[in-house]
């Protein structure tokens, strides 16, 4: 991460006169209010710098707004309306947040807020009479927060020769691979990082000693409930793989790290698979993986890390209409489903899948009785998918990928609104997030679509 702070402006627009009241009443709870709520600010947020404005006039704003330049987002306060003094800063297109006084801000927020949304401003607003609420205030400036740091995370994306040269060139050279990187950095601001496969194996994985390798490996054996893959040679090769990874994030400050395993493997680049390696990484909270050098899952990854510090498992949805039920199956999951670093962990099975043809994958034992989030990420049209899902049981076999999450969900809707351009993959999160996803959507400038509602 950047060692920039993140910087936030913090509006208190607050007209002496107006819809609360009159001075010298309104002046001093007004003072009162920004003083209780700067200091809850910097007790939740100490590492960010909070730039404050007490806004009364046209000129107020304008000077707030020049000031405030370099900041992430805004937050405005609106204690007393009917100035619409709020209108200019929605206008800066940055992120705002806009936590309004139900008394006295009622006009400004109603009509300024409806308009920000008609408008497809990046907004998001509450109007409350407890303005001061520390988890209120913890949440939303969370999300500003989050922006901030996905506008300083790097990914590395690991691939083929041919890939990087489609990675880093325009059309009509890359075709559906035209823009990718770009998209990513136009919406979140993530920097990506392409490495050429046969560079990795040069400086990383090829310089993995054979005993190094194989004291990991033997752990990971140790610990696994089963296991099932008879070719221990391709467990200590993931192994090397996984040392080679960690070493190549610390020498790039990475993020997030992304391999195109499939393309990797089957075409002789890599002789290893990421799937242990990958669980690894989560488990010591040492990056970020993502499947299949997947640019649209790995954002997602990395909006959750720097949200909820929440894993997710990228996967391939496949329903069951007859029995209202969708698999989400791929051959790695977190083990450690609720945290990167996180104590609690779930057991595995080291397997082979794909009928056999796919060696050293993990079945995950992943919790059941509890709801998840599957979200999906459409950067051309700026469209982030949602829908939740029941987890029921999990299921070990050679069918597909390793591990299969069975959650019960509505098929149907969700095969009628299924965004093409998000492709295939979803990532599912452990959790309700629905309500938090959209609020950031609206910050970032997403749509949302809501796969599992009746239309």
């Amino acid at each position: 991460m950047a060692d920039k702070k993140c910087e936030l402006g913090v509006f208190f627009i607050a007209p002496p006169s107006g819809a609360l009241g009159e001075p010298p009443e309104s002046t001093r709870l007004f003072e009162e209010r920004r003083k209780k709520i700067m200091e809850i600010l910097r007790s939740l947020y100490p590492d960010i710098e909070f730039h404050s404005f007490s806004i009364t006039n046209s000129r107020d704003v304008s000077d707030a707004l020049d000031k405030t330049k370099s900041a992430v987002g805004y937050i405005a306060f609106i204690f007393n309306s009917l100035y619409g003094l709020v209108r200019p800063i929605i206008g800066s297109d940055k992120p705002t947040v806009m936590i309004a006084e139900t008394y006295g801000a009622a006009g400004d927020f109603l009509l300024e807020y409806s308009r920000a949304r008609v408008e497809g401003r990046r907004i998001l607003g509450i109007i409350t009479r407890s303005v001061e609420d520390r988890e209120l205030l913890k949440r939303y400036v969370g999300y500003l927060y989050t922006i901030y740091k996905l506008r300083n995370s790097k990914i590395l994306f690991i691939v083929s020769p041919g890939v990087k040269t489609l990675f880093n060139a325009e059309f009509p050279l890359s075709i559906d691979l035209y823009s990718y990187s770009r998209q990513l950095q136009a919406l979140f601001g993530i920097t990506p990082i392409i490495m050429d496969s046969r560079e990795f194996t040069e400086k990383y994985y090829s310089k993995v000693a054979d005993g190094e390798a194989r004291k990991v490996a033997e752990k990971w054996m140790e610990e696994a409930k089963e296991v099932l893959e008879k070719d221990e040679r391709e467990i200590v090769e993931s192994a090397k793989l996984y040392i080679a990874m960690r070493r190549a994030v610390q020498d790039y400050e990475a993020d997030a790290i992304a391999v195109d395993c499939i393309v990797l493997y089957r075409n002789g680049f890599l002789n290893a698979w990421p799937c242990l390696g990958f669980m690894e990484l989560i488990r010591r909270d040492e990056a970020v993986p993502a499947c299949e050098a997947d640019v649209y899952s790995a954002a997602l990854l990395l909006l959750m890390k720097h949200l909820a510090n929440r894993p997710g498992f990228i996967n391939d949805p496949s329903p069951d209409m007859l029995s209202d039920e969708i698999v989400y199956y791929h051959c790695f999951a977190p083990i450690t489903p609720y945290g990167y670093g996180d104590k609690r962990v779930v057991p595995y099975t080291i397997t082979s899948a794909h009928l056999g043809g796919k060696k050293a994958s993990i079945y995950v034992e992943a919790p059941v009785g509890e709801k998840v989030t599957v979200a999906g990420l459409s950067p051309e049209e700026k469209i982030l998918t949602i829908h939740t899902a029941e987890v029921l049981r999990n299921e070990l076999s050679l069918r597909s990928c390793s591990t299969k999450i069975i959650g019960k969900a509505n098929t149907r809707s969700i095969i009628e609104s299924y965004t093409w351009r998000a492709g295939w993959h979803r990532v599912l999160f452990y959790g309700d997030w629905r309500r938090e996803l959209k609020e950031i959507a609206s910050l970032l400038g997403l749509t949302v679509v809501e796969e599992d509602v009746e239309r």
